[in-house]
């Protein structure tokens, strides 16, 4: 990690993102706090939710064609503007009156959208600018700085939504986005895929995502594996609408057990990011990610069984865990694996696919958890779970195959 962090390129990424996820993550708790206290619903929450997941179903693939098409760092740079205006904006308005139901869902959709553009361009410009022998120790380092940033928001977020408002964490959050571009935009950075890019620019978007799709298709096994892998993170997204709902309604607790609850999920993705490498190189990546899908299963089973604000603390620690540590040894081995040129679409594939699934579920949920309460909602989660444990262990090895495949290639042209 030493090496990956001596380069002042990755330095400006770093920090970058450390102060854009700070004030991202404080705005994400306080919209989603803030919709069920005032309500005392989880109904508008969830259909802003909806909403959201619905509009960039269709958006995230076209995100992903533009990825690969131009400069990962001026998506980068926009992403950061689109958030320091927008967020400016509605935090002035907040220091003149209270807030209508459509400026929050307004700050909801806008941070969900930049959401869809910042990590699949991260991503691809990770791939396109290091060697793959750093790629294990990027994620890492990207997880802890992410991580990070959510326990200090988490902390941060609770104080201000408690004692100053939610303005005050929408011009905090703006200022971060502020910070972020002017130091992105002083990092040395080359499209070194300018040539493909040209290349493809006769073929229109809807072609370009067909591209995508085939390659995904053609892949024995990497469809299947792709779904079942990122559902942990599509747990974590729909566990947004209910956490708020069962810390209020079925805890009956207040605004700090949310953000220790967000924090513990913190330290424990922070935690994945330093030792989850370790544990791959003992187990393997096979052992390490079915043991983490099905841990993520047992942590939620155990909370819902325990209706405490302690044991949702403590099992949130497994939450941030089990998350980062999927999520990490699924980004490594697609860096491994898809060709460069493909990473944006391919990511925003599987992006758009979370996003469906957010929809099926936030649908669900918003329905549902009025009725039964959110932890029938948790339980729903831990089974989908466990049918994605058994989907990683009937293709992991083909993904496996063709990763060391990558891995030979790599050092050849090394």
């Amino acid at each position: 990690m030493r090496e990956v962090f001596a380069y002042p390129a990755f330095r400006k990424l770093f920090f970058s993102n450390l102060f854009s996820g700070f004030g991202q993550g404080m705005t994400m708790i306080g919209i989603s706090w803030y919709l069920v206290e005032t309500t005392g619903s989880a109904q508008l929450l969830g259909t802003t939710m909806f909403v959201s997941a619905f509009i960039l179903f269709f958006v995230g693939p076209y995100i992903g064609t533009l990825i690969d098409r131009f400069s990962r760092k001026k998506m980068l740079l926009v992403e950061n503007m689109i958030g320091f205006s927008i967020l400016g904006l509605l935090a002035a308005w907040g220091f003149r009156g209270d807030y209508a139901d459509w400026m929050l869902v307004a700050i909801y959709l806008v941070t969900t959208f930049m959401y869809q553009i910042h990590y699949p361009a991260l991503s691809a410009l990770v791939q396109e600018s290091y060697e793959a022998r750093h790629y294990g120790s990027i994620n890492s380092l990207m997880e802890i700085q992410g991580q990070t940033a959510s326990v200090l928001s988490g902390g941060v977020a609770g104080i201000l939504l408690q004692y100053y408002g939610l303005h005050i964490v929408l011009i905090i959050n703006a200022l971060t986005y502020l910070f972020a571009f002017l130091n992105l935009s002083t990092m040395s950075y080359s499209f070194t895929l300018s040539g493909e890019a040209r290349a493809n620019r006769g073929v229109n978007w809807i072609g370009q995502i067909g591209q995508s799709w085939t390659y995904i298709r053609e892949k024995r096994g990497f469809l299947l594996f792709g779904l079942s892998a990122m559902m942990p993170f599509i747990v974590v997204m729909a566990t947004n609408l209910l956490k708020p709902v069962y810390v209020s309604q079925t805890l009956q607790a207040d605004v700090s057990v949310y953000s220790l609850g967000e924090m513990s999920f913190a330290i424990g993705a922070v935690a994945a990011g330093v030792l989850v490498m370790a544990v791959v190189r003992k187990w393997g990546d096979f052992q390490a990610m079915v043991g983490n899908i099905l841990l993520f299963a047992v942590a939620i089973i155990v909370m819902v069984a325990l209706p405490y604000g302690w044991a949702l603390i403590a099992m949130y620690l497994f939450y941030g865990w089990c998350n980062a540590s999927t999520r990490l040894i699924r980004q490594s081995l697609y860096m491994r694996i898809v060709p460069k040129q493909m990473m944006g679409r391919v990511m925003s594939f599987f992006n758009s696919f979370g996003m469906m699934m957010r929809l099926l579920l936030i649908g669900f949920f918003t329905i549902l958890i009025d009725y039964t309460g959110a932890g029938v909602g948790y339980l729903f989660l831990a089974g989908l779970l466990l049918l994605a444990a058994f989907g990683v262990v009937a293709t992991m090895r083909y993904i496996l195959g063709d990763a060391e495949h990558g891995r030979e290639v790599a050092s050849e042209e090394r």
